[in-house]
Protein backbone atom coordinates (compact mmCIF):
# COMPACT_ATOMS: atom_id res chain seq x y z
CA UNK A 1 0.00 0.00 0.00
CA UNK A 2 2.76 2.46 0.96
CA UNK A 3 4.66 1.86 -2.28
CA UNK A 4 1.47 2.51 -4.24
CA UNK A 5 1.02 5.84 -2.45
CA UNK A 6 4.63 6.79 -3.12
CA UNK A 7 4.28 5.79 -6.77
CA UNK A 8 1.09 7.85 -7.08
CA UNK A 9 2.83 10.82 -5.46
CA UNK A 10 5.73 10.57 -7.90
CA UNK A 11 3.32 10.25 -10.82
CA UNK A 12 1.46 13.32 -9.60
CA UNK A 13 4.76 15.16 -9.22
CA UNK A 14 5.64 14.25 -12.79
CA UNK A 15 2.39 15.77 -14.05
CA UNK A 16 2.87 18.84 -11.86
CA UNK A 17 6.42 19.34 -13.06
CA UNK A 18 5.31 18.95 -16.65
CA UNK A 19 3.03 21.95 -16.16
CA UNK A 20 5.93 24.22 -15.14
CA UNK A 21 9.37 24.64 -16.62
CA UNK A 22 11.55 21.83 -15.26
CA UNK A 23 14.60 24.07 -15.21
CA UNK A 24 14.60 27.06 -12.90
CA UNK A 25 14.99 30.51 -14.40
CA UNK A 26 18.43 32.12 -14.21
CA UNK A 27 17.29 34.18 -11.22
CA UNK A 28 16.27 31.28 -9.00
CA UNK A 29 16.36 27.64 -8.01
CA UNK A 30 13.69 24.95 -8.08
CA UNK A 31 12.13 23.96 -4.73
CA UNK A 32 10.80 20.67 -3.39
CA UNK A 33 9.56 19.53 0.02
CA UNK A 34 9.16 15.98 1.30
CA UNK A 35 7.52 14.73 4.47
CA UNK A 36 7.26 11.50 6.40
CA UNK A 37 4.26 12.00 8.70
CA UNK A 38 5.29 12.59 12.33
CA UNK A 39 8.90 11.75 11.37
CA UNK A 40 10.60 14.21 9.02
CA UNK A 41 10.21 17.33 6.91
CA UNK A 42 12.94 18.22 4.43
CA UNK A 43 13.38 20.74 1.61
CA UNK A 44 15.89 21.10 -1.22
CA UNK A 45 16.80 23.70 -3.81
CA UNK A 46 18.35 22.51 -7.06
CA UNK A 47 18.61 23.71 -10.68
CA UNK A 48 15.43 21.82 -11.67
CA UNK A 49 12.29 20.50 -9.96
CA UNK A 50 13.09 16.82 -10.54
CA UNK A 51 16.53 17.14 -8.92
CA UNK A 52 15.04 19.14 -6.03
CA UNK A 53 12.36 16.46 -5.49
CA UNK A 54 14.91 13.64 -5.51
CA UNK A 55 17.10 15.54 -3.07
CA UNK A 56 14.15 16.22 -0.71
CA UNK A 57 13.12 12.55 -0.84
CA UNK A 58 16.67 11.40 -0.10
CA UNK A 59 17.00 13.81 2.85
CA UNK A 60 13.56 12.80 4.15
CA UNK A 61 14.34 9.09 4.04
CA UNK A 62 17.63 9.67 5.85
CA UNK A 63 16.01 11.88 8.51
CA UNK A 64 13.19 9.34 9.00
CA UNK A 65 15.60 6.44 9.48
CA UNK A 66 15.08 4.96 6.03
CA UNK A 67 11.30 5.24 6.17
CA UNK A 68 9.40 4.46 2.97
CA UNK A 69 6.64 6.85 4.10
CA UNK A 70 8.26 9.97 2.61
CA UNK A 71 6.19 11.78 0.01
CA UNK A 72 6.72 14.97 -1.98
CA UNK A 73 4.31 17.65 -0.76
CA UNK A 74 5.28 20.33 -3.27
CA UNK A 75 7.72 21.06 -6.06
CA UNK A 76 8.09 24.14 -8.23
CA UNK A 77 10.48 25.19 -10.96
CA UNK A 78 10.94 28.61 -9.38
CA UNK A 79 9.46 31.19 -7.04
CA UNK A 80 9.23 31.87 -3.33
CA UNK A 81 8.29 29.01 -1.00
CA UNK A 82 7.07 28.62 2.55
CA UNK A 83 6.16 26.12 5.25
CA UNK A 84 3.57 26.04 8.00
CA UNK A 85 2.93 23.57 10.80
CA UNK A 86 -0.65 22.73 11.75
CA UNK A 87 -2.07 20.85 14.71
CA UNK A 88 -5.42 19.47 15.76
CA UNK A 89 -4.05 19.08 19.28
CA UNK A 90 -3.32 15.41 18.66
CA UNK A 91 -2.05 15.29 15.08
CA UNK A 92 0.65 17.58 13.68
CA UNK A 93 1.54 18.05 10.02
CA UNK A 94 3.42 20.45 7.76
CA UNK A 95 2.05 22.18 4.67
CA UNK A 96 4.11 23.94 2.02
CA UNK A 97 3.48 26.34 -0.82
CA UNK A 98 5.81 27.23 -3.63
CA UNK A 99 5.96 29.22 -6.84
CA UNK A 100 4.86 32.51 -5.27
CA UNK A 101 6.11 35.83 -6.69
CA UNK A 102 7.28 37.22 -3.32
CA UNK A 103 7.34 36.77 0.47
CA UNK A 104 4.02 38.53 1.01
CA UNK A 105 2.30 36.15 -1.42
CA UNK A 106 3.71 33.12 0.44
CA UNK A 107 2.50 34.42 3.81
CA UNK A 108 -0.89 35.29 2.32
CA UNK A 109 -1.25 31.79 0.81
CA UNK A 110 -0.26 30.06 4.06
CA UNK A 111 -2.62 32.29 6.07
CA UNK A 112 -5.49 31.53 3.68
CA UNK A 113 -4.75 27.81 3.94
CA UNK A 114 -4.73 28.07 7.75
CA UNK A 115 -8.12 29.82 7.66
CA UNK A 116 -9.45 27.03 5.45
CA UNK A 117 -8.45 24.48 8.08
CA UNK A 118 -10.48 26.14 10.87
CA UNK A 119 -12.80 23.14 11.14
CA UNK A 120 -9.89 20.82 11.99
CA UNK A 121 -6.82 22.74 13.10
CA UNK A 122 -6.40 24.41 16.48
CA UNK A 123 -3.24 26.24 15.56
CA UNK A 124 -1.09 27.13 12.56
CA UNK A 125 2.57 28.03 12.88
CA UNK A 126 4.05 30.02 10.01
CA UNK A 127 7.58 28.66 10.15
CA UNK A 128 9.74 29.77 7.22
CA UNK A 129 9.84 31.34 3.79
CA UNK A 130 12.56 30.82 1.21
CA UNK A 131 13.40 33.23 -1.57
CA UNK A 132 14.11 32.15 -5.16
CA UNK A 133 17.77 31.50 -4.31
CA UNK A 134 16.85 29.22 -1.38
CA UNK A 135 17.70 31.68 1.41
CA UNK A 136 15.53 30.91 4.44
CA UNK A 137 13.82 33.52 6.61
CA UNK A 138 12.26 32.38 9.90
CA UNK A 139 8.72 33.75 10.32
CA UNK A 140 7.80 32.08 13.64
CA UNK A 141 4.22 33.37 13.81
CA UNK A 142 1.35 31.47 15.42
CA UNK A 143 -2.18 31.82 14.02
CA UNK A 144 -5.52 30.67 15.39
CA UNK A 145 -7.47 29.53 12.30
CA UNK A 146 -10.80 30.08 14.04
CA UNK A 147 -10.00 33.80 14.56
CA UNK A 148 -8.83 34.60 11.03
CA UNK A 149 -11.18 36.76 8.97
Amino acid sequence: MKSGVVAAAWLGLGFACAAVPAKAQDDGLAFAAAIAPEQAFEVCFKPDAIAAAQCAMDKCKKAAGGSDECIITSACGRGWSGSMGLTTGEVHWTETVCGAPNEAAVISALTAFCKGQAKYAQECYLASVWNEQGKEKQIEKTLNPKKLK
